[in-house]
C-alpha cells in the first residue's frame, strides 16, 4: 500500500511518501483580489495583505462563520478543506491511502470533522496518529522522554512513555510561544540592525517588510550555521547592508523562549536524566537547542525535516475494526538513541542559599522543609498557617547525587518559576521557588568567595 502520511502543523503542513518528503506548505491563505492563494503563494505575499491573511484555520478547525467570507470560504472548516484538496490533488494522485499525524491538543470535533473534509475529497484515511508518537521511533534508554514541536502559535510539551514502545504520556500547549511569535522576534531584530547599520527601516512599508520576510528562513540557515551574516537587501530605496550577529539574535530567542523553558523545567524528574526530542522548526531558531541544552541533565536530539510524518507511517498497517480512532501508542523501528551524557554540572556552579526576605538559608546534604508546621529541630523555614494553600511540610530542598533537589510533599503543589512542578526538580541559582497563595516565594543563590572563585 502507498500511503501519503500528513502532519497538520499549521507551521508547515508536510506530506510524505514511503520516506519522500513530498510537500512543506504553511497554514497560510490570503485572498487579495477575491481568488484565494496558500501555503507558500500565501506566505509570499502575506506581508503586504496583513489584513487578508489568515493562519489561524487549522488551529481552530471548525464550521463556525466568520464575520466577513473570505473569498468563497465561510469558516476556518472551508479554508482548511480548500488547501487539503489542493495537496492530495497535486500530491496523492499515486497514493491509495492517507496518514493524518495530529496535534495533541486537538479535539475529537477537530479529528471529525478532518474525517468529514478527507472523506469528501474521496482520501481513504488509514489511520490518525499522534504527532508526539509518531515522531518517535526509537527508544531513549534511561532517560525521562520529552517531545517538543512548534506550530504557528502554540508549541506542544508532550512527555513520552517508555515501555516496550512510544506511549503518549502528559501534555501541555504552550499558547505563548510559537513559530509566528519567534518570527517576530527575528524580525524585530533583523530590521534593527538594518536601522543601526544602514539608516533604513525594513519595516517601515509593506514591500520592503515581505522582501525581509522573504529572506527570513535563509538567513536564520546560516545564523544557526555561523557567528554572523553580511546581509543585503533590496528594496525600492537602495540596497542595505547589515551585520547580522548569531549570539544577539539567539538571546533575544531564548527570553522569547523562557516559558517553554521554565515549563520544562519544571516538568523534568530529579536524580534521572531527560532527553528533550526537538522538531527542526524550533530547533532552526538560534539559541533554543543550546538553552535547551543548559537544562539540568537533559540532552537534546533534534529531528530530521519530516520526521513527523515518516513516523506515521507505521499507523498505516495497524489493523482495526473499522472504527477510525486516535492512535497513541506505536512501536519504534530504529535503533535506541546513543547514550549521550549530559555535561557534568561543576560544584562551584551549585546553588548554595535559599532566600527568604532578608534572610539566607544555607543548603547542603540534610533538608531544609518549608511549611506550616515543622517537626521540632528540623531545619527549615516555618510559615504562618494562615497562609492558604500550604500544607505542614509543605516542601524540602537539599543536596542529592550532586545536586540541588526541590521536592514537593504538599496537596496544593509547588511551583518553580511560576510553573508546577511534578514531584521533584533540579534547582539552579536564579530559580525562584512560591507556595502558597498570595505566593510566598524563595530564591535560589550562589555564595559569591571573597576571591571571586
Amino acid at each position: 500500500m502507498s500511503a501519503l502520511a500528513i502532519e497538520f502543523n499549521d507551521a508547515s503542513l508536510t506530506g510524505v511518501v514511503a520516506g519522500e518528503l513530498r510537500f512543506e506548505e504553511p497554514g497560510y491563505a490570503v485572498a487579495p483580489d477575491g481568488d484565494l492563494l496558500f501555503g507558500r503563494q500565501a506566505r509570499a505575499v502575506a506581508r503586504r495583505y496583513p489584513r487578508r491573511l489568515h493562519n489561524r484555520y487549522w488551529e481552530a478547525l471548525s464550521e463556525e462563520s466568520f464575520a466577513q467570507p473570505v473569498g468563497l470560504a465561510h469558516n476556518a472548516a472551508d479554508l482548511a478543506h480548500a488547501q487539503l484538496a489542493g495537496l492530495w490533488q497535486a500530491h496523492g494522485s499515486d497514493c491509495d491511502a492517507a496518514v493524518f499525524a495530529v496535534p495533541a491538543s486537538w479535539t475529537a470535533e477537530q479529528l471529525g470533522l478532518l474525517l468529514g473534509i478527507a472523506q469528501e475529497e474521496g482520501m481513504p484515511v488509514a489511520g490518525f496518529v499522534d504527532a508526539a508518537v509518531a515522531a518517535t521511533r526509537r527508544e531513549y534508554p534511561g532517560r525521562a522522554l520529552f517531545a517538543v514541536e512548534a506550530r504557528l502559535h502554540a508549541t506542544d510539551l508532550v512527555q513520552i512513555v517508555q515501555d516496550g514502545q512510544a506511549g503518549l504520556g502528559e501534555r501541555h500547549c504552550l499558547a505563548d510561544i510559537g513559530v509566528e511569535r519567534l518570527e517576530r522576534v527575528v524580525m524585530a531584530y533583523l530590521a534593527s540592525c538594518f536601522v543601526n547599520d544602514a539608516r533604513f527601516d525594513p519595516l517601515h512599508d509593506a514591500d520592503s517588510e515581505q522582501a525581509l520576510y522573504d529572506r527570513l528562513d535563509d538567513w536564520l540557515d546560516e545564523l544557526t550555521r555561523g557567528p554572523a551574516v553580511e546581509a543585503e537587501l533590496s528594496a525600492r530605496a537602495g540596497t542595505f547592508e547589515a551585520r547580522l550577529e548569531q549570539a544577539a539574535l539567539a538571546a533575544r530567542v531564548t527570553e522569547a523562549c523562557q516559558p517553554l523553558l521554565q515549563r520544562l523545567r519544571a516538568l523534568l524528574p530529579a536524580g534521572r536524566p531527560a532527553a528533550v526530542q526537538l522538531g527542526s522548526r524550533l530547533a532552526a531558531f538560534p539559541g533554543v537547542v543550546a538553552a535547551l541544552s543548559a537544562l539540568p541533565d537533559t540532552a537534546v536530539f533534534v529531528l530530521e525535516p519530516g520526521a513527523v510524518a515518516s513516523g506515521a507511517i507505521r499507523a498505516a498497517s495497524r489493523k482495526t475494526d473499522g472504527a477510525m480512532r486516535l492512535i497513541t501508542r506505536l512501536p519504534w523501528d530504529q535503533p535506541a538513541a546513543p547514550d549521550t551524557p549530559a555535561p557534568e554540572t561543576r560544584a562551584a556552579a551549585l546553588p548554595t542559599h535559599l532566600l527568604d526576605g532578608n534572610r539566607a538559608y544555607r543548603l547542603g546534604a540534610g533538608a531544609l522543609s518549608i511549611g506550616t508546621a515543622l517537626t521540632p529541630g528540623d531545619y527549615g523555614i516555618a510559615l504562618d498557617s494562615t497562609i492558604a494553600g500550604v500544607s505542614r511540610r509543605h516542601c524540602s530542598v537539599q543536596s542529592e547525587d550532586g545536586r540541588i533537589t526541590l521536592r514537593d510533599h504538599s496537596r496544593y503543589g509547588t511551583r518553580l518559576n511560576g510553573h508546577a512542578i511534578d514531584g521533584s526538580a533540579v534547582l539552579q541559582a536564579g530559580d525562584v521557588i512560591s507556595v502558597g497563595s498570595p505566593p510566598r516565594e524563595f530564591r535560589v543563590v550562589i555564595e559569591v568567595p571573597a576571591d571571586g572563585a
